[in-house]
């Protein structure tokens, strides 16, 4: 569920309507709003107001899911997670046959008796547990990981940086040492290509290095194992803004700082 999640908030964060900080929130308060709707559809809670609520969520998603489509978007909208990719057409055709159900659902769904009031609290209570959940299970990067900085070889970073042509016209640059076959590398790579483009950084400042090995992502710089190895501890992914050769922070996936590389490149 954390990568789920992990996956989630970066698209939402993709189209630069919110800061990387508040789309932790809203792909948390996403989830947490579906298991509540799913719980109160499946005991038949309140139907007229479920019937409406859930037609709005469906028609507010589609409205989102139609402007990726019209964008040229055609990554999966992560409605699944990882489990199934749906491009945003083929999410479209999924709201239609769900928004479907649900009005079939509750149109043909027998009559229930009214709650008694000692119960009445129950559902709300036990939505309110369901909204906080995904918070529980997997806490948002910025209450959990505050700043910090990252230990390296300092000597090694040095030496390495003085035999490479890492150049940039502010002679600020982000260098993120990561290995392609890690998923938080990957998702360090998403979310950093994401701040850069969202603030307008220039795409030049952002270097990739990664260990040399058959098979290397294409436009990364590639260093012997053993120096990846001796620079970083054995700790990826490990992210370097610098200001020239002099270290200014690091950071690994979680306490990527959005508002600090923004005003370091301004």
């Amino acid at each position: 569920m954390p990568s789920a999640i992990d996956e989630f908030e970066l698209y939402i964060f993709s189209f630069g309507f919110f800061p990387l900080n508040v789309c932790f929130i809203l792909a948390r308060l996403c989830i947490g709003m579906e298991l509540v709707l799913a719980l109160f559809i499946l005991f038949g809670w309140f139907p007229r107001t479920m019937r409406l609520v859930t037609s709005g969520v469906l028609l507010l998603f589609t409205i989102f899911l139609a402007y990726a489509a019209l964008i040229g978007r055609d990554d999966s909208c992560q409605c699944f997670g990882e489990m199934v990719e749906l491009n945003p057409l083929q999410s479209l055709l999924k709201n239609a046959v769900l928004l479907l159900h649900v009005l079939l659902y509750y149109r043909f769904l027998p009559p229930k008796p009214r709650m008694r009031s000692r119960w009445i609290a129950f559902p709300f209570l036990l939505a309110a547990g369901l909204m906080v959940l995904p918070f529980v299970v997997s806490v948002p990067d910025n209450w959990y990981f505050g700043p910090g900085h990252q230990p390296y070889n300092e000597e090694a970073l040095t030496e390495w940086y003085s035999n490479q042509t890492i150049n940039h016209s502010s002679n600020h640059t982000i260098v993120a040492f990561v290995t392609p076959k890690c998923h938080y590398c990957q998702l360090a790579r998403k979310k950093l290509d994401a701040i850069v483009s969202r603030h307008n950084i220039d795409a030049d400042a952002l270097f990739y290095v990664e260990p040399q090995q058959k098979k290397n992502t294409p436009g990364a710089m590639t260093i012997p194992t053993k120096q990846f190895v001796e620079i970083t501890h054995g700790s990826r992914p490990m992210v370097f803004l610098l200001d020239g050769s002099k270290v200014v922070t690091t950071y690994h996936l979680r306490n990527i700082d959005e508002d600090q590389i923004a005003k370091f490149f301004k």
